[in-house]
C-alpha cells in the first residue's frame, strides 16, 4: 500500500465564517459530540452559509456538511441539490436549535430519525 495516499478520517465538515459567534458554533459541536460523530471545524472561510454547507458536504467523506455565516446555519447532504439544503435556521434561533442541528448532522450519518429543531 502506498503511503502517499492520504487517509482521511470519516468526519462531518463544518465551515463557518470568522464573524460567527463561537458560542453558537460550540452548541452545534456539542450536538454532534452527543451523537458520537467526529467533526472538523474550519472558521477561516468566507461566503454564504449555503455555499459553505454545500462545500463542506462535498468535502466530507460522510457526505454531511454544516455552514454558518453571520445570518444562518445550514445543514447539507451531498445527495441533495445545492440550493435545497436539509435544514436552515437563523443564527437568532438560539442554542437549543443550534445543538439540534448538530445532532441532526450526526444522526444523518448514523441513519437515525432526525430531531425537531425546537429541541424535541
Amino acid at each position: 500500500m502506498a503511503m502517499a495516499q492520504e487517509i482521511r478520517k470519516p468526519m462531518i465538515h463544518f465551515y463557518a465564517a470568522p464573524q460567527v459567534d463561537r458560542r453558537i458554533l460550540r452548541e452545534v459541536e456539542l450536538g454532534m459530540e452527543e451523537e458520537g460523530i467526529p467533526w472538523k471545524l474550519s472558521q477561516d472561510t468566507e461566503g454564504r452559509a449555503l455555499d459553505l454547507a454545500w462545500e463542506a458536504a462535498r468535502n466530507s467523506n460522510l457526505e454531511v456538511g454544516i455552514g454558518a455565516d453571520a445570518r444562518e446555519l445550514i445543514l447539507h447532504y451531498n445527495k441533495l441539490e445545492q440550493e435545497k439544503p436539509l435544514f436552515r435556521i437563523s443564527l437568532q434561533a438560539g442554542p437549543v436549535q443550534a445543538r439540534a442541528l448538530g445532532a441532526n448532522a450526526a444522526r444523518l450519518v448514523k441513519k437515525l430519525p432526525l430531531k425537531d429543531l425546537d429541541g424535541r
